[in-house]
């Protein structure tokens, strides 16, 4: 196997789903008998959930969106953030593939807290989308960089 680099793009898709599940979740405060003072502090959290995982997820704008991983020879990964920053990782079990989503998550070696990349089929090309999943589920079957949790990585 050879080394593969992979771009990621802005996704609509990631958008739609985003808005309108912080849309869903702001709409059950209105049903939810609640003092308006608590419906107002959730809406706020809703809100800035909202432009943040809209920032990182669907436009990548988010100094820490990840906009590209590097699948490595050995089986290892990287991904690098949009300040053009490469963190060294390696893939957790809890990753999930599929052929519409795929959610890798990662843990960086630099940071205490891991990293998640969301993937649907517009924001990375048919082919490079095609080439990571098979990637995961063959490092997942290996067993190397997920420690024999491959479980999720089969669906």
């Amino acid at each position: 196997m050879f080394e593969q680099r992979i771009e990621f793009s802005p996704s609509l898709t990631l958008a739609a789903t985003i808005g309108a599940t912080h849309a869903g979740a702001a709409a059950l405060l209105w049903i939810v008998d609640l003092p308006l003072a608590v419906k107002a502090a959730l809406a706020l959290a809703i809100a800035i959930s909202f432009v943040y995982f809209m920032a990182r997820d669907a436009f990548l704008r988010a100094p820490h969106s990840v906009v590209a991983l590097h699948l490595k020879e050995d089986g290892r990964i990287a991904a690098r953030t949009r300040t053009g920053h490469w963190l060294d990782c390696e893939v957790m079990g809890t990753s999930y593939v599929s052929s519409r989503l795929t959610v890798v998550n990662l843990r960086a070696r630099e940071r205490r807290l891991g990293v998640r990349v969301v993937l649907v089929g517009d924001n990375v090309g048919p082919e490079a989308f095609r080439r990571l999943r098979t990637w995961l589920r063959w490092q997942g079957a290996a067993g190397d960089p997920l420690q024999g949790e491959a479980k999720n990585l089969t669906k």
